[in-house]
């Protein structure tokens, strides 16, 4: 009996898996649109007079150079994307370049801000790294060539895991802009702050999208998105910045108990409104786990 053509085994463009599966999955979020929209520079939008002028406190430059810091990370995240099975998905990898050239501008922004300030951004930042940050920055480096195997073992469900981690970024940092906006207090520099809260909102907007539709679809898929927002995971701190800067930052924007019970419900609860994601509470493990706070001191 003659074997069947290699692409007669293909049935809807899939060897293995069901064929009443979309090959891409497809949700409301318009990715097309989005990278037709894409923001470009936003110096136009800061008034470097006004710096020189009333110039942000040493304490406020801190929190900013944070957040540029943050904003710069970006590829570093990127590259453990396209070495796994999620560069597969076309969608998901269209949005994050764009995803990517809109954070680059976002950084660049801040920058002109620092700048304005007599700020050297020239080279690269030196962190106060603790021997804990070293060790994660060095299973950081290994990461990509294992990701690269072990999430083509595990196929389309991985790609949950990924777009919660996005998701939480997104609303963790958008919440911290918040939190830096009203300990600032600063006119000029909310204008751009605001701005930059509302592409946040479209970034998470799309990483919420991705993450309900993957974790209601396959319970494998939901305990990936559990398991990547849930260990050794810090949404406001990418790998490479120390903790130290982590623990100044949150110590300057939130300084009371209020202030870190305002950051954590606004990065963390859009998370509990999925069932598939509730419970999972991002920021506040991190902050728990780098010593920011005590669990008992926020109740």
């Amino acid at each position: 009996m003659a074997e069947e053509p290699y692409l007669a085994l293909h049935r809807q463009g899939r060897l293995y898996g069901p064929t009443d599966q979309e090959l891409v999955l497809r949700t409301p979020f318009e990715v097309q649109q989005f990278t037709l929209d894409a923001q470009g520079s936003l110096r136009a939008e800061v008034d470097t007079r006004a710096f020189q002028k009333h110039p942000l406190s040493p304490e406020r430059l801190r929190d900013l150079q944070y957040l540029w810091d943050v904003e710069r990370s970006t590829m570093g995240q990127v590259r453990h994307v396209v070495v796994s099975y999620t560069n597969k998905e076309s969608r998901v990898a269209a949005f994050l370049t764009t995803w990517a050239y809109e954070r680059h501008w976002i950084a660049d922004a801040y920058q002109a801000i620092l700048e304005a300030h007599g700020q050297d951004v020239s080279g690269p930042v030196v962190h106060d790294h603790l021997f804990l940050d070293r060790v994660e920055m060095a299973l950081d480096t290994l990461a990509p060539m294992t990701d690269s195997v072990w999430t083509n073992l595990f196929g389309e469900d991985v790609v949950a895991g990924q777009v919660a981690r996005g998701w939480s970024r997104e609303a963790s940092m958008r919440a911290a802009i918040q939190a830096f906006d009203d300990a600032a207090g600063y006119p000029e520099l909310s204008a751009l702050l605001q701005r930059v809260v509302r592409l946040k909102r479209v970034h998470e907007r799309f990483f919420a999208v991705e993450t309900g539709e993957r974790v209601r679809r396959s319970p494998r898929a939901a305990a990936f998105a559990r398991r990547y927002v849930s260990f050794g995971f810090n949404p406001m701190r990418p790998v490479g910045v120390s903790r130290n800067a982590f623990r100044e930052f949150i110590a300057s924007v939130c300084p009371t108990v209020h202030d870190t019970h305002l950051l954590l419900q606004q990065a963390d609860e859009p998370l509990q409104r999925t069932p598939e994601t509730a419970g999972t509470e991002p920021l506040r493990r991190a902050l728990e786990r780098d010593g920011v706070v005590n669990r008992y001191a926020l109740f």
